[in-house]
């Protein structure tokens, strides 16, 4: 079975420490060297692990997937997503949770990755075959919202900022716009009949109106644990402000509590676990 010799990516990682990671030079040589790791691994991916969990991965997706990935946020699920877990990825990319939480709630445990964008969900299920997942995880090629439906989606490639209806102006100029379907957790879970025990969140601003979205499938479970990237910036642009945001939490009866965010975390970017009133992070 075909592997990659130990030497070369260290050799690697010296000549990119040498002339600098984004130098002319490595850039340049960055296709071909992604090339033969492929080649070298017999197209199985590139073995890697992220905060300790082994994978496999697409090497070109390697400063995408770091092995050190939201580390306070990966020890916060690893101590509390149990066997047999059901996990909802809602916003998945690439897949970098979706790998942690199937090997955590493992050998029995459920993933089910919600990912909009073509090129991020043909890699997402990429990464999932690669790791013989298949079985355990599941892309849904659509968004989540408030209420079911289509919208457009302003896409750059597999690029994770992607937007629903407007364009991120952190990718003005290169995106192109492609029409998605729109599913609520609610109507999800209604039609499955599942009872979700996780629920991530990273969906560039559109968070709160799919906790909206959410709270029929909340209030039949309390134990269910809600875990939120928050992007206050972009709320204006999807709908939201902070006096909505606020009037949603209090209706779920939760409290952000930040897991990377600082200071006020209605105002700033960042992950926060979304401790509910009944049922707690311990439970």
């Amino acid at each position: 079975m075909p592997t990659i010799p130990r030497f070369l990516p260290n050799a690697a990682r010296a000549v990119a420490r040498v002339l600098g990671h984004e130098s002319r030079l490595v850039r340049a040589g960055r296709p071909v060297y992604e090339w033969l790791l492929h080649r070298l691994s017999g197209g199985r991916g590139l073995p890697w692990s992220i905060n300790g969990v082994p994978c496999r991965i697409a090497p070109h997706l390697r400063a995408r997937l770091p092995r050190v990935y939201e580390a306070g946020v990966a020890r916060f699920l690893a101590a509390r997503v149990r066997p047999g877990d059901l996990c909802l990825d809602i916003g998945a990319n690439a897949g970098a949770y979706v790998l942690q939480l199937a090997h955590w709630s493992r050998p029995d445990g459920r993933v089910i990755a919600f990912e909009p964008s073509p090129a991020a969900a043909d890699l997402l299920q990429y990464h999932i075959d690669l790791n013989g997942l298949a079985q355990r995880a599941e892309v849904v090629r659509a968004a989540v919202g408030a209420a079911p439906g289509t919208a457009v989606m302003h896409v750059a490639g597999a690029d994770g900022r992607g937007r629903l209806g407007v364009e991120n102006p952190e990718l003005a100029g290169g995106t192109r716009a492609v029409e998605v379907p729109v599913t609520t957790v609610d109507a999800f879970c209604r039609a499955r009949r599942l009872r979700p025990r996780w629920i991530l969140m990273d969906i560039e601003g559109y968070e709160i109106a799919a906790l909206r979205g959410a709270r029929e499938t909340l209030r039949a479970d309390p134990g269910a644990q809600l875990v939120v990237e928050l992007h206050p910036s972009a709320w204006p642009l999807s709908g939201t402000s902070r006096a909505e945001a606020e009037a949603v939490l209090a209706e779920l009866q939760v409290t952000p509590v930040p897991l990377t965010a600082r200071g006020d975390v209605l105002a700033t970017h960042g992950i926060v676990h979304l401790a509910r009133a009944a049922g707690g992070a311990g439970t």
